[in-house]
Formats: structure tokens, sequence, C-alpha cells
């Protein structure tokens, strides 16, 4: 977050819940831009209503970068009931994603994602696992 607030081509905009970010993506992609969500995968969890109701319903493209806490690398033990479910909720609700590739060039993986949700009018997301989040 801090390289993105640095970033003179990326504006931050901070949001009280995860459903606001999700629809300020939106607005983006309306207006013409691009918009992107980065939150916890605790955070995605949140957000079925709006992804169903909005994102799915309207055809928008929007481009999500989660954390993955609770994996199998992450240390802290009380992320491991979300970490269990993110990806089975993500199948269920039919939501095309990734989980990064460490050894491969995250800028390309992002820009993939991005792409991916342009071309299909939908969402996609991006997992950040482990080591990655620091």
């Amino acid at each position: 977050m801090a390289a993105v607030r640095r970033s003179k081509r990326i504006r931050a905009v901070d949001v009280a819940r995860e459903e606001e970010a999700v629809a300020v993506a939106c607005g983006a992609a309306l207006a013409g831009g691009r918009g992107a969500v980065l939150i916890q995968n605790a955070g995605l969890l949140n957000c079925g209503g709006i992804l169903a109701g909005l994102v799915d319903l309207y055809r928008i493209p929007c481009f999500f970068i989660v954390s993955f806490r609770g994996d199998d690398r992450d240390p802290i033990y009380y992320h491991a009931p979300k970490g269990r479910v993110t990806e089975a909720t993500l199948q269920a609700w039919r939501l095309p994603y990734a989980i990064a590739d460490r050894t491969g060039d995250i800028g390309e993986q992002v820009q993939s994602g991005v792409k991916s949700a342009e071309e299909s009018r939908g969402p996609f997301v991006l997992l950040i696992t482990g080591e990655d989040l620091a």
C-alpha cells in the first residue's frame, strides 16, 4: 500500500468498508478508467452481495488484489478459519482467481488479472500469500 500511495500514476482512495472499495472501483470503470480493490480475504468474504448485485449483474470489470491470510505459510493461527474457506468461497461464487506465483513477475500477474477482468467484464481475484504479504 505504501508503494501505491507513492505512485504518481495511481490514486489511493480510502474507504470505511470493503463493499465501498468495490463500488469505487466499479465507478472508475464506468467512468472509463480502471479501479482495483486491495483487501484481505476476510474483507472479500464480506463482499458477496455487492459482487452479485453490482459487479456480476452489470458486468463491470473489477480487479482484486487480496491478501490470502490463513494459508499454510501464515504463522498467525487465528487467520486459519478464513484461509480454509477462501478458495471454496471463490469457487462457489464462480469467481475467477489465481494465487500469485512468487517465482514469477508479480507485475505481469497483475496485468494478466486486470486483462482478465476487462475481457470478461467481471471480477478477477489475485490472491497474495505467505511471505509475499510483507
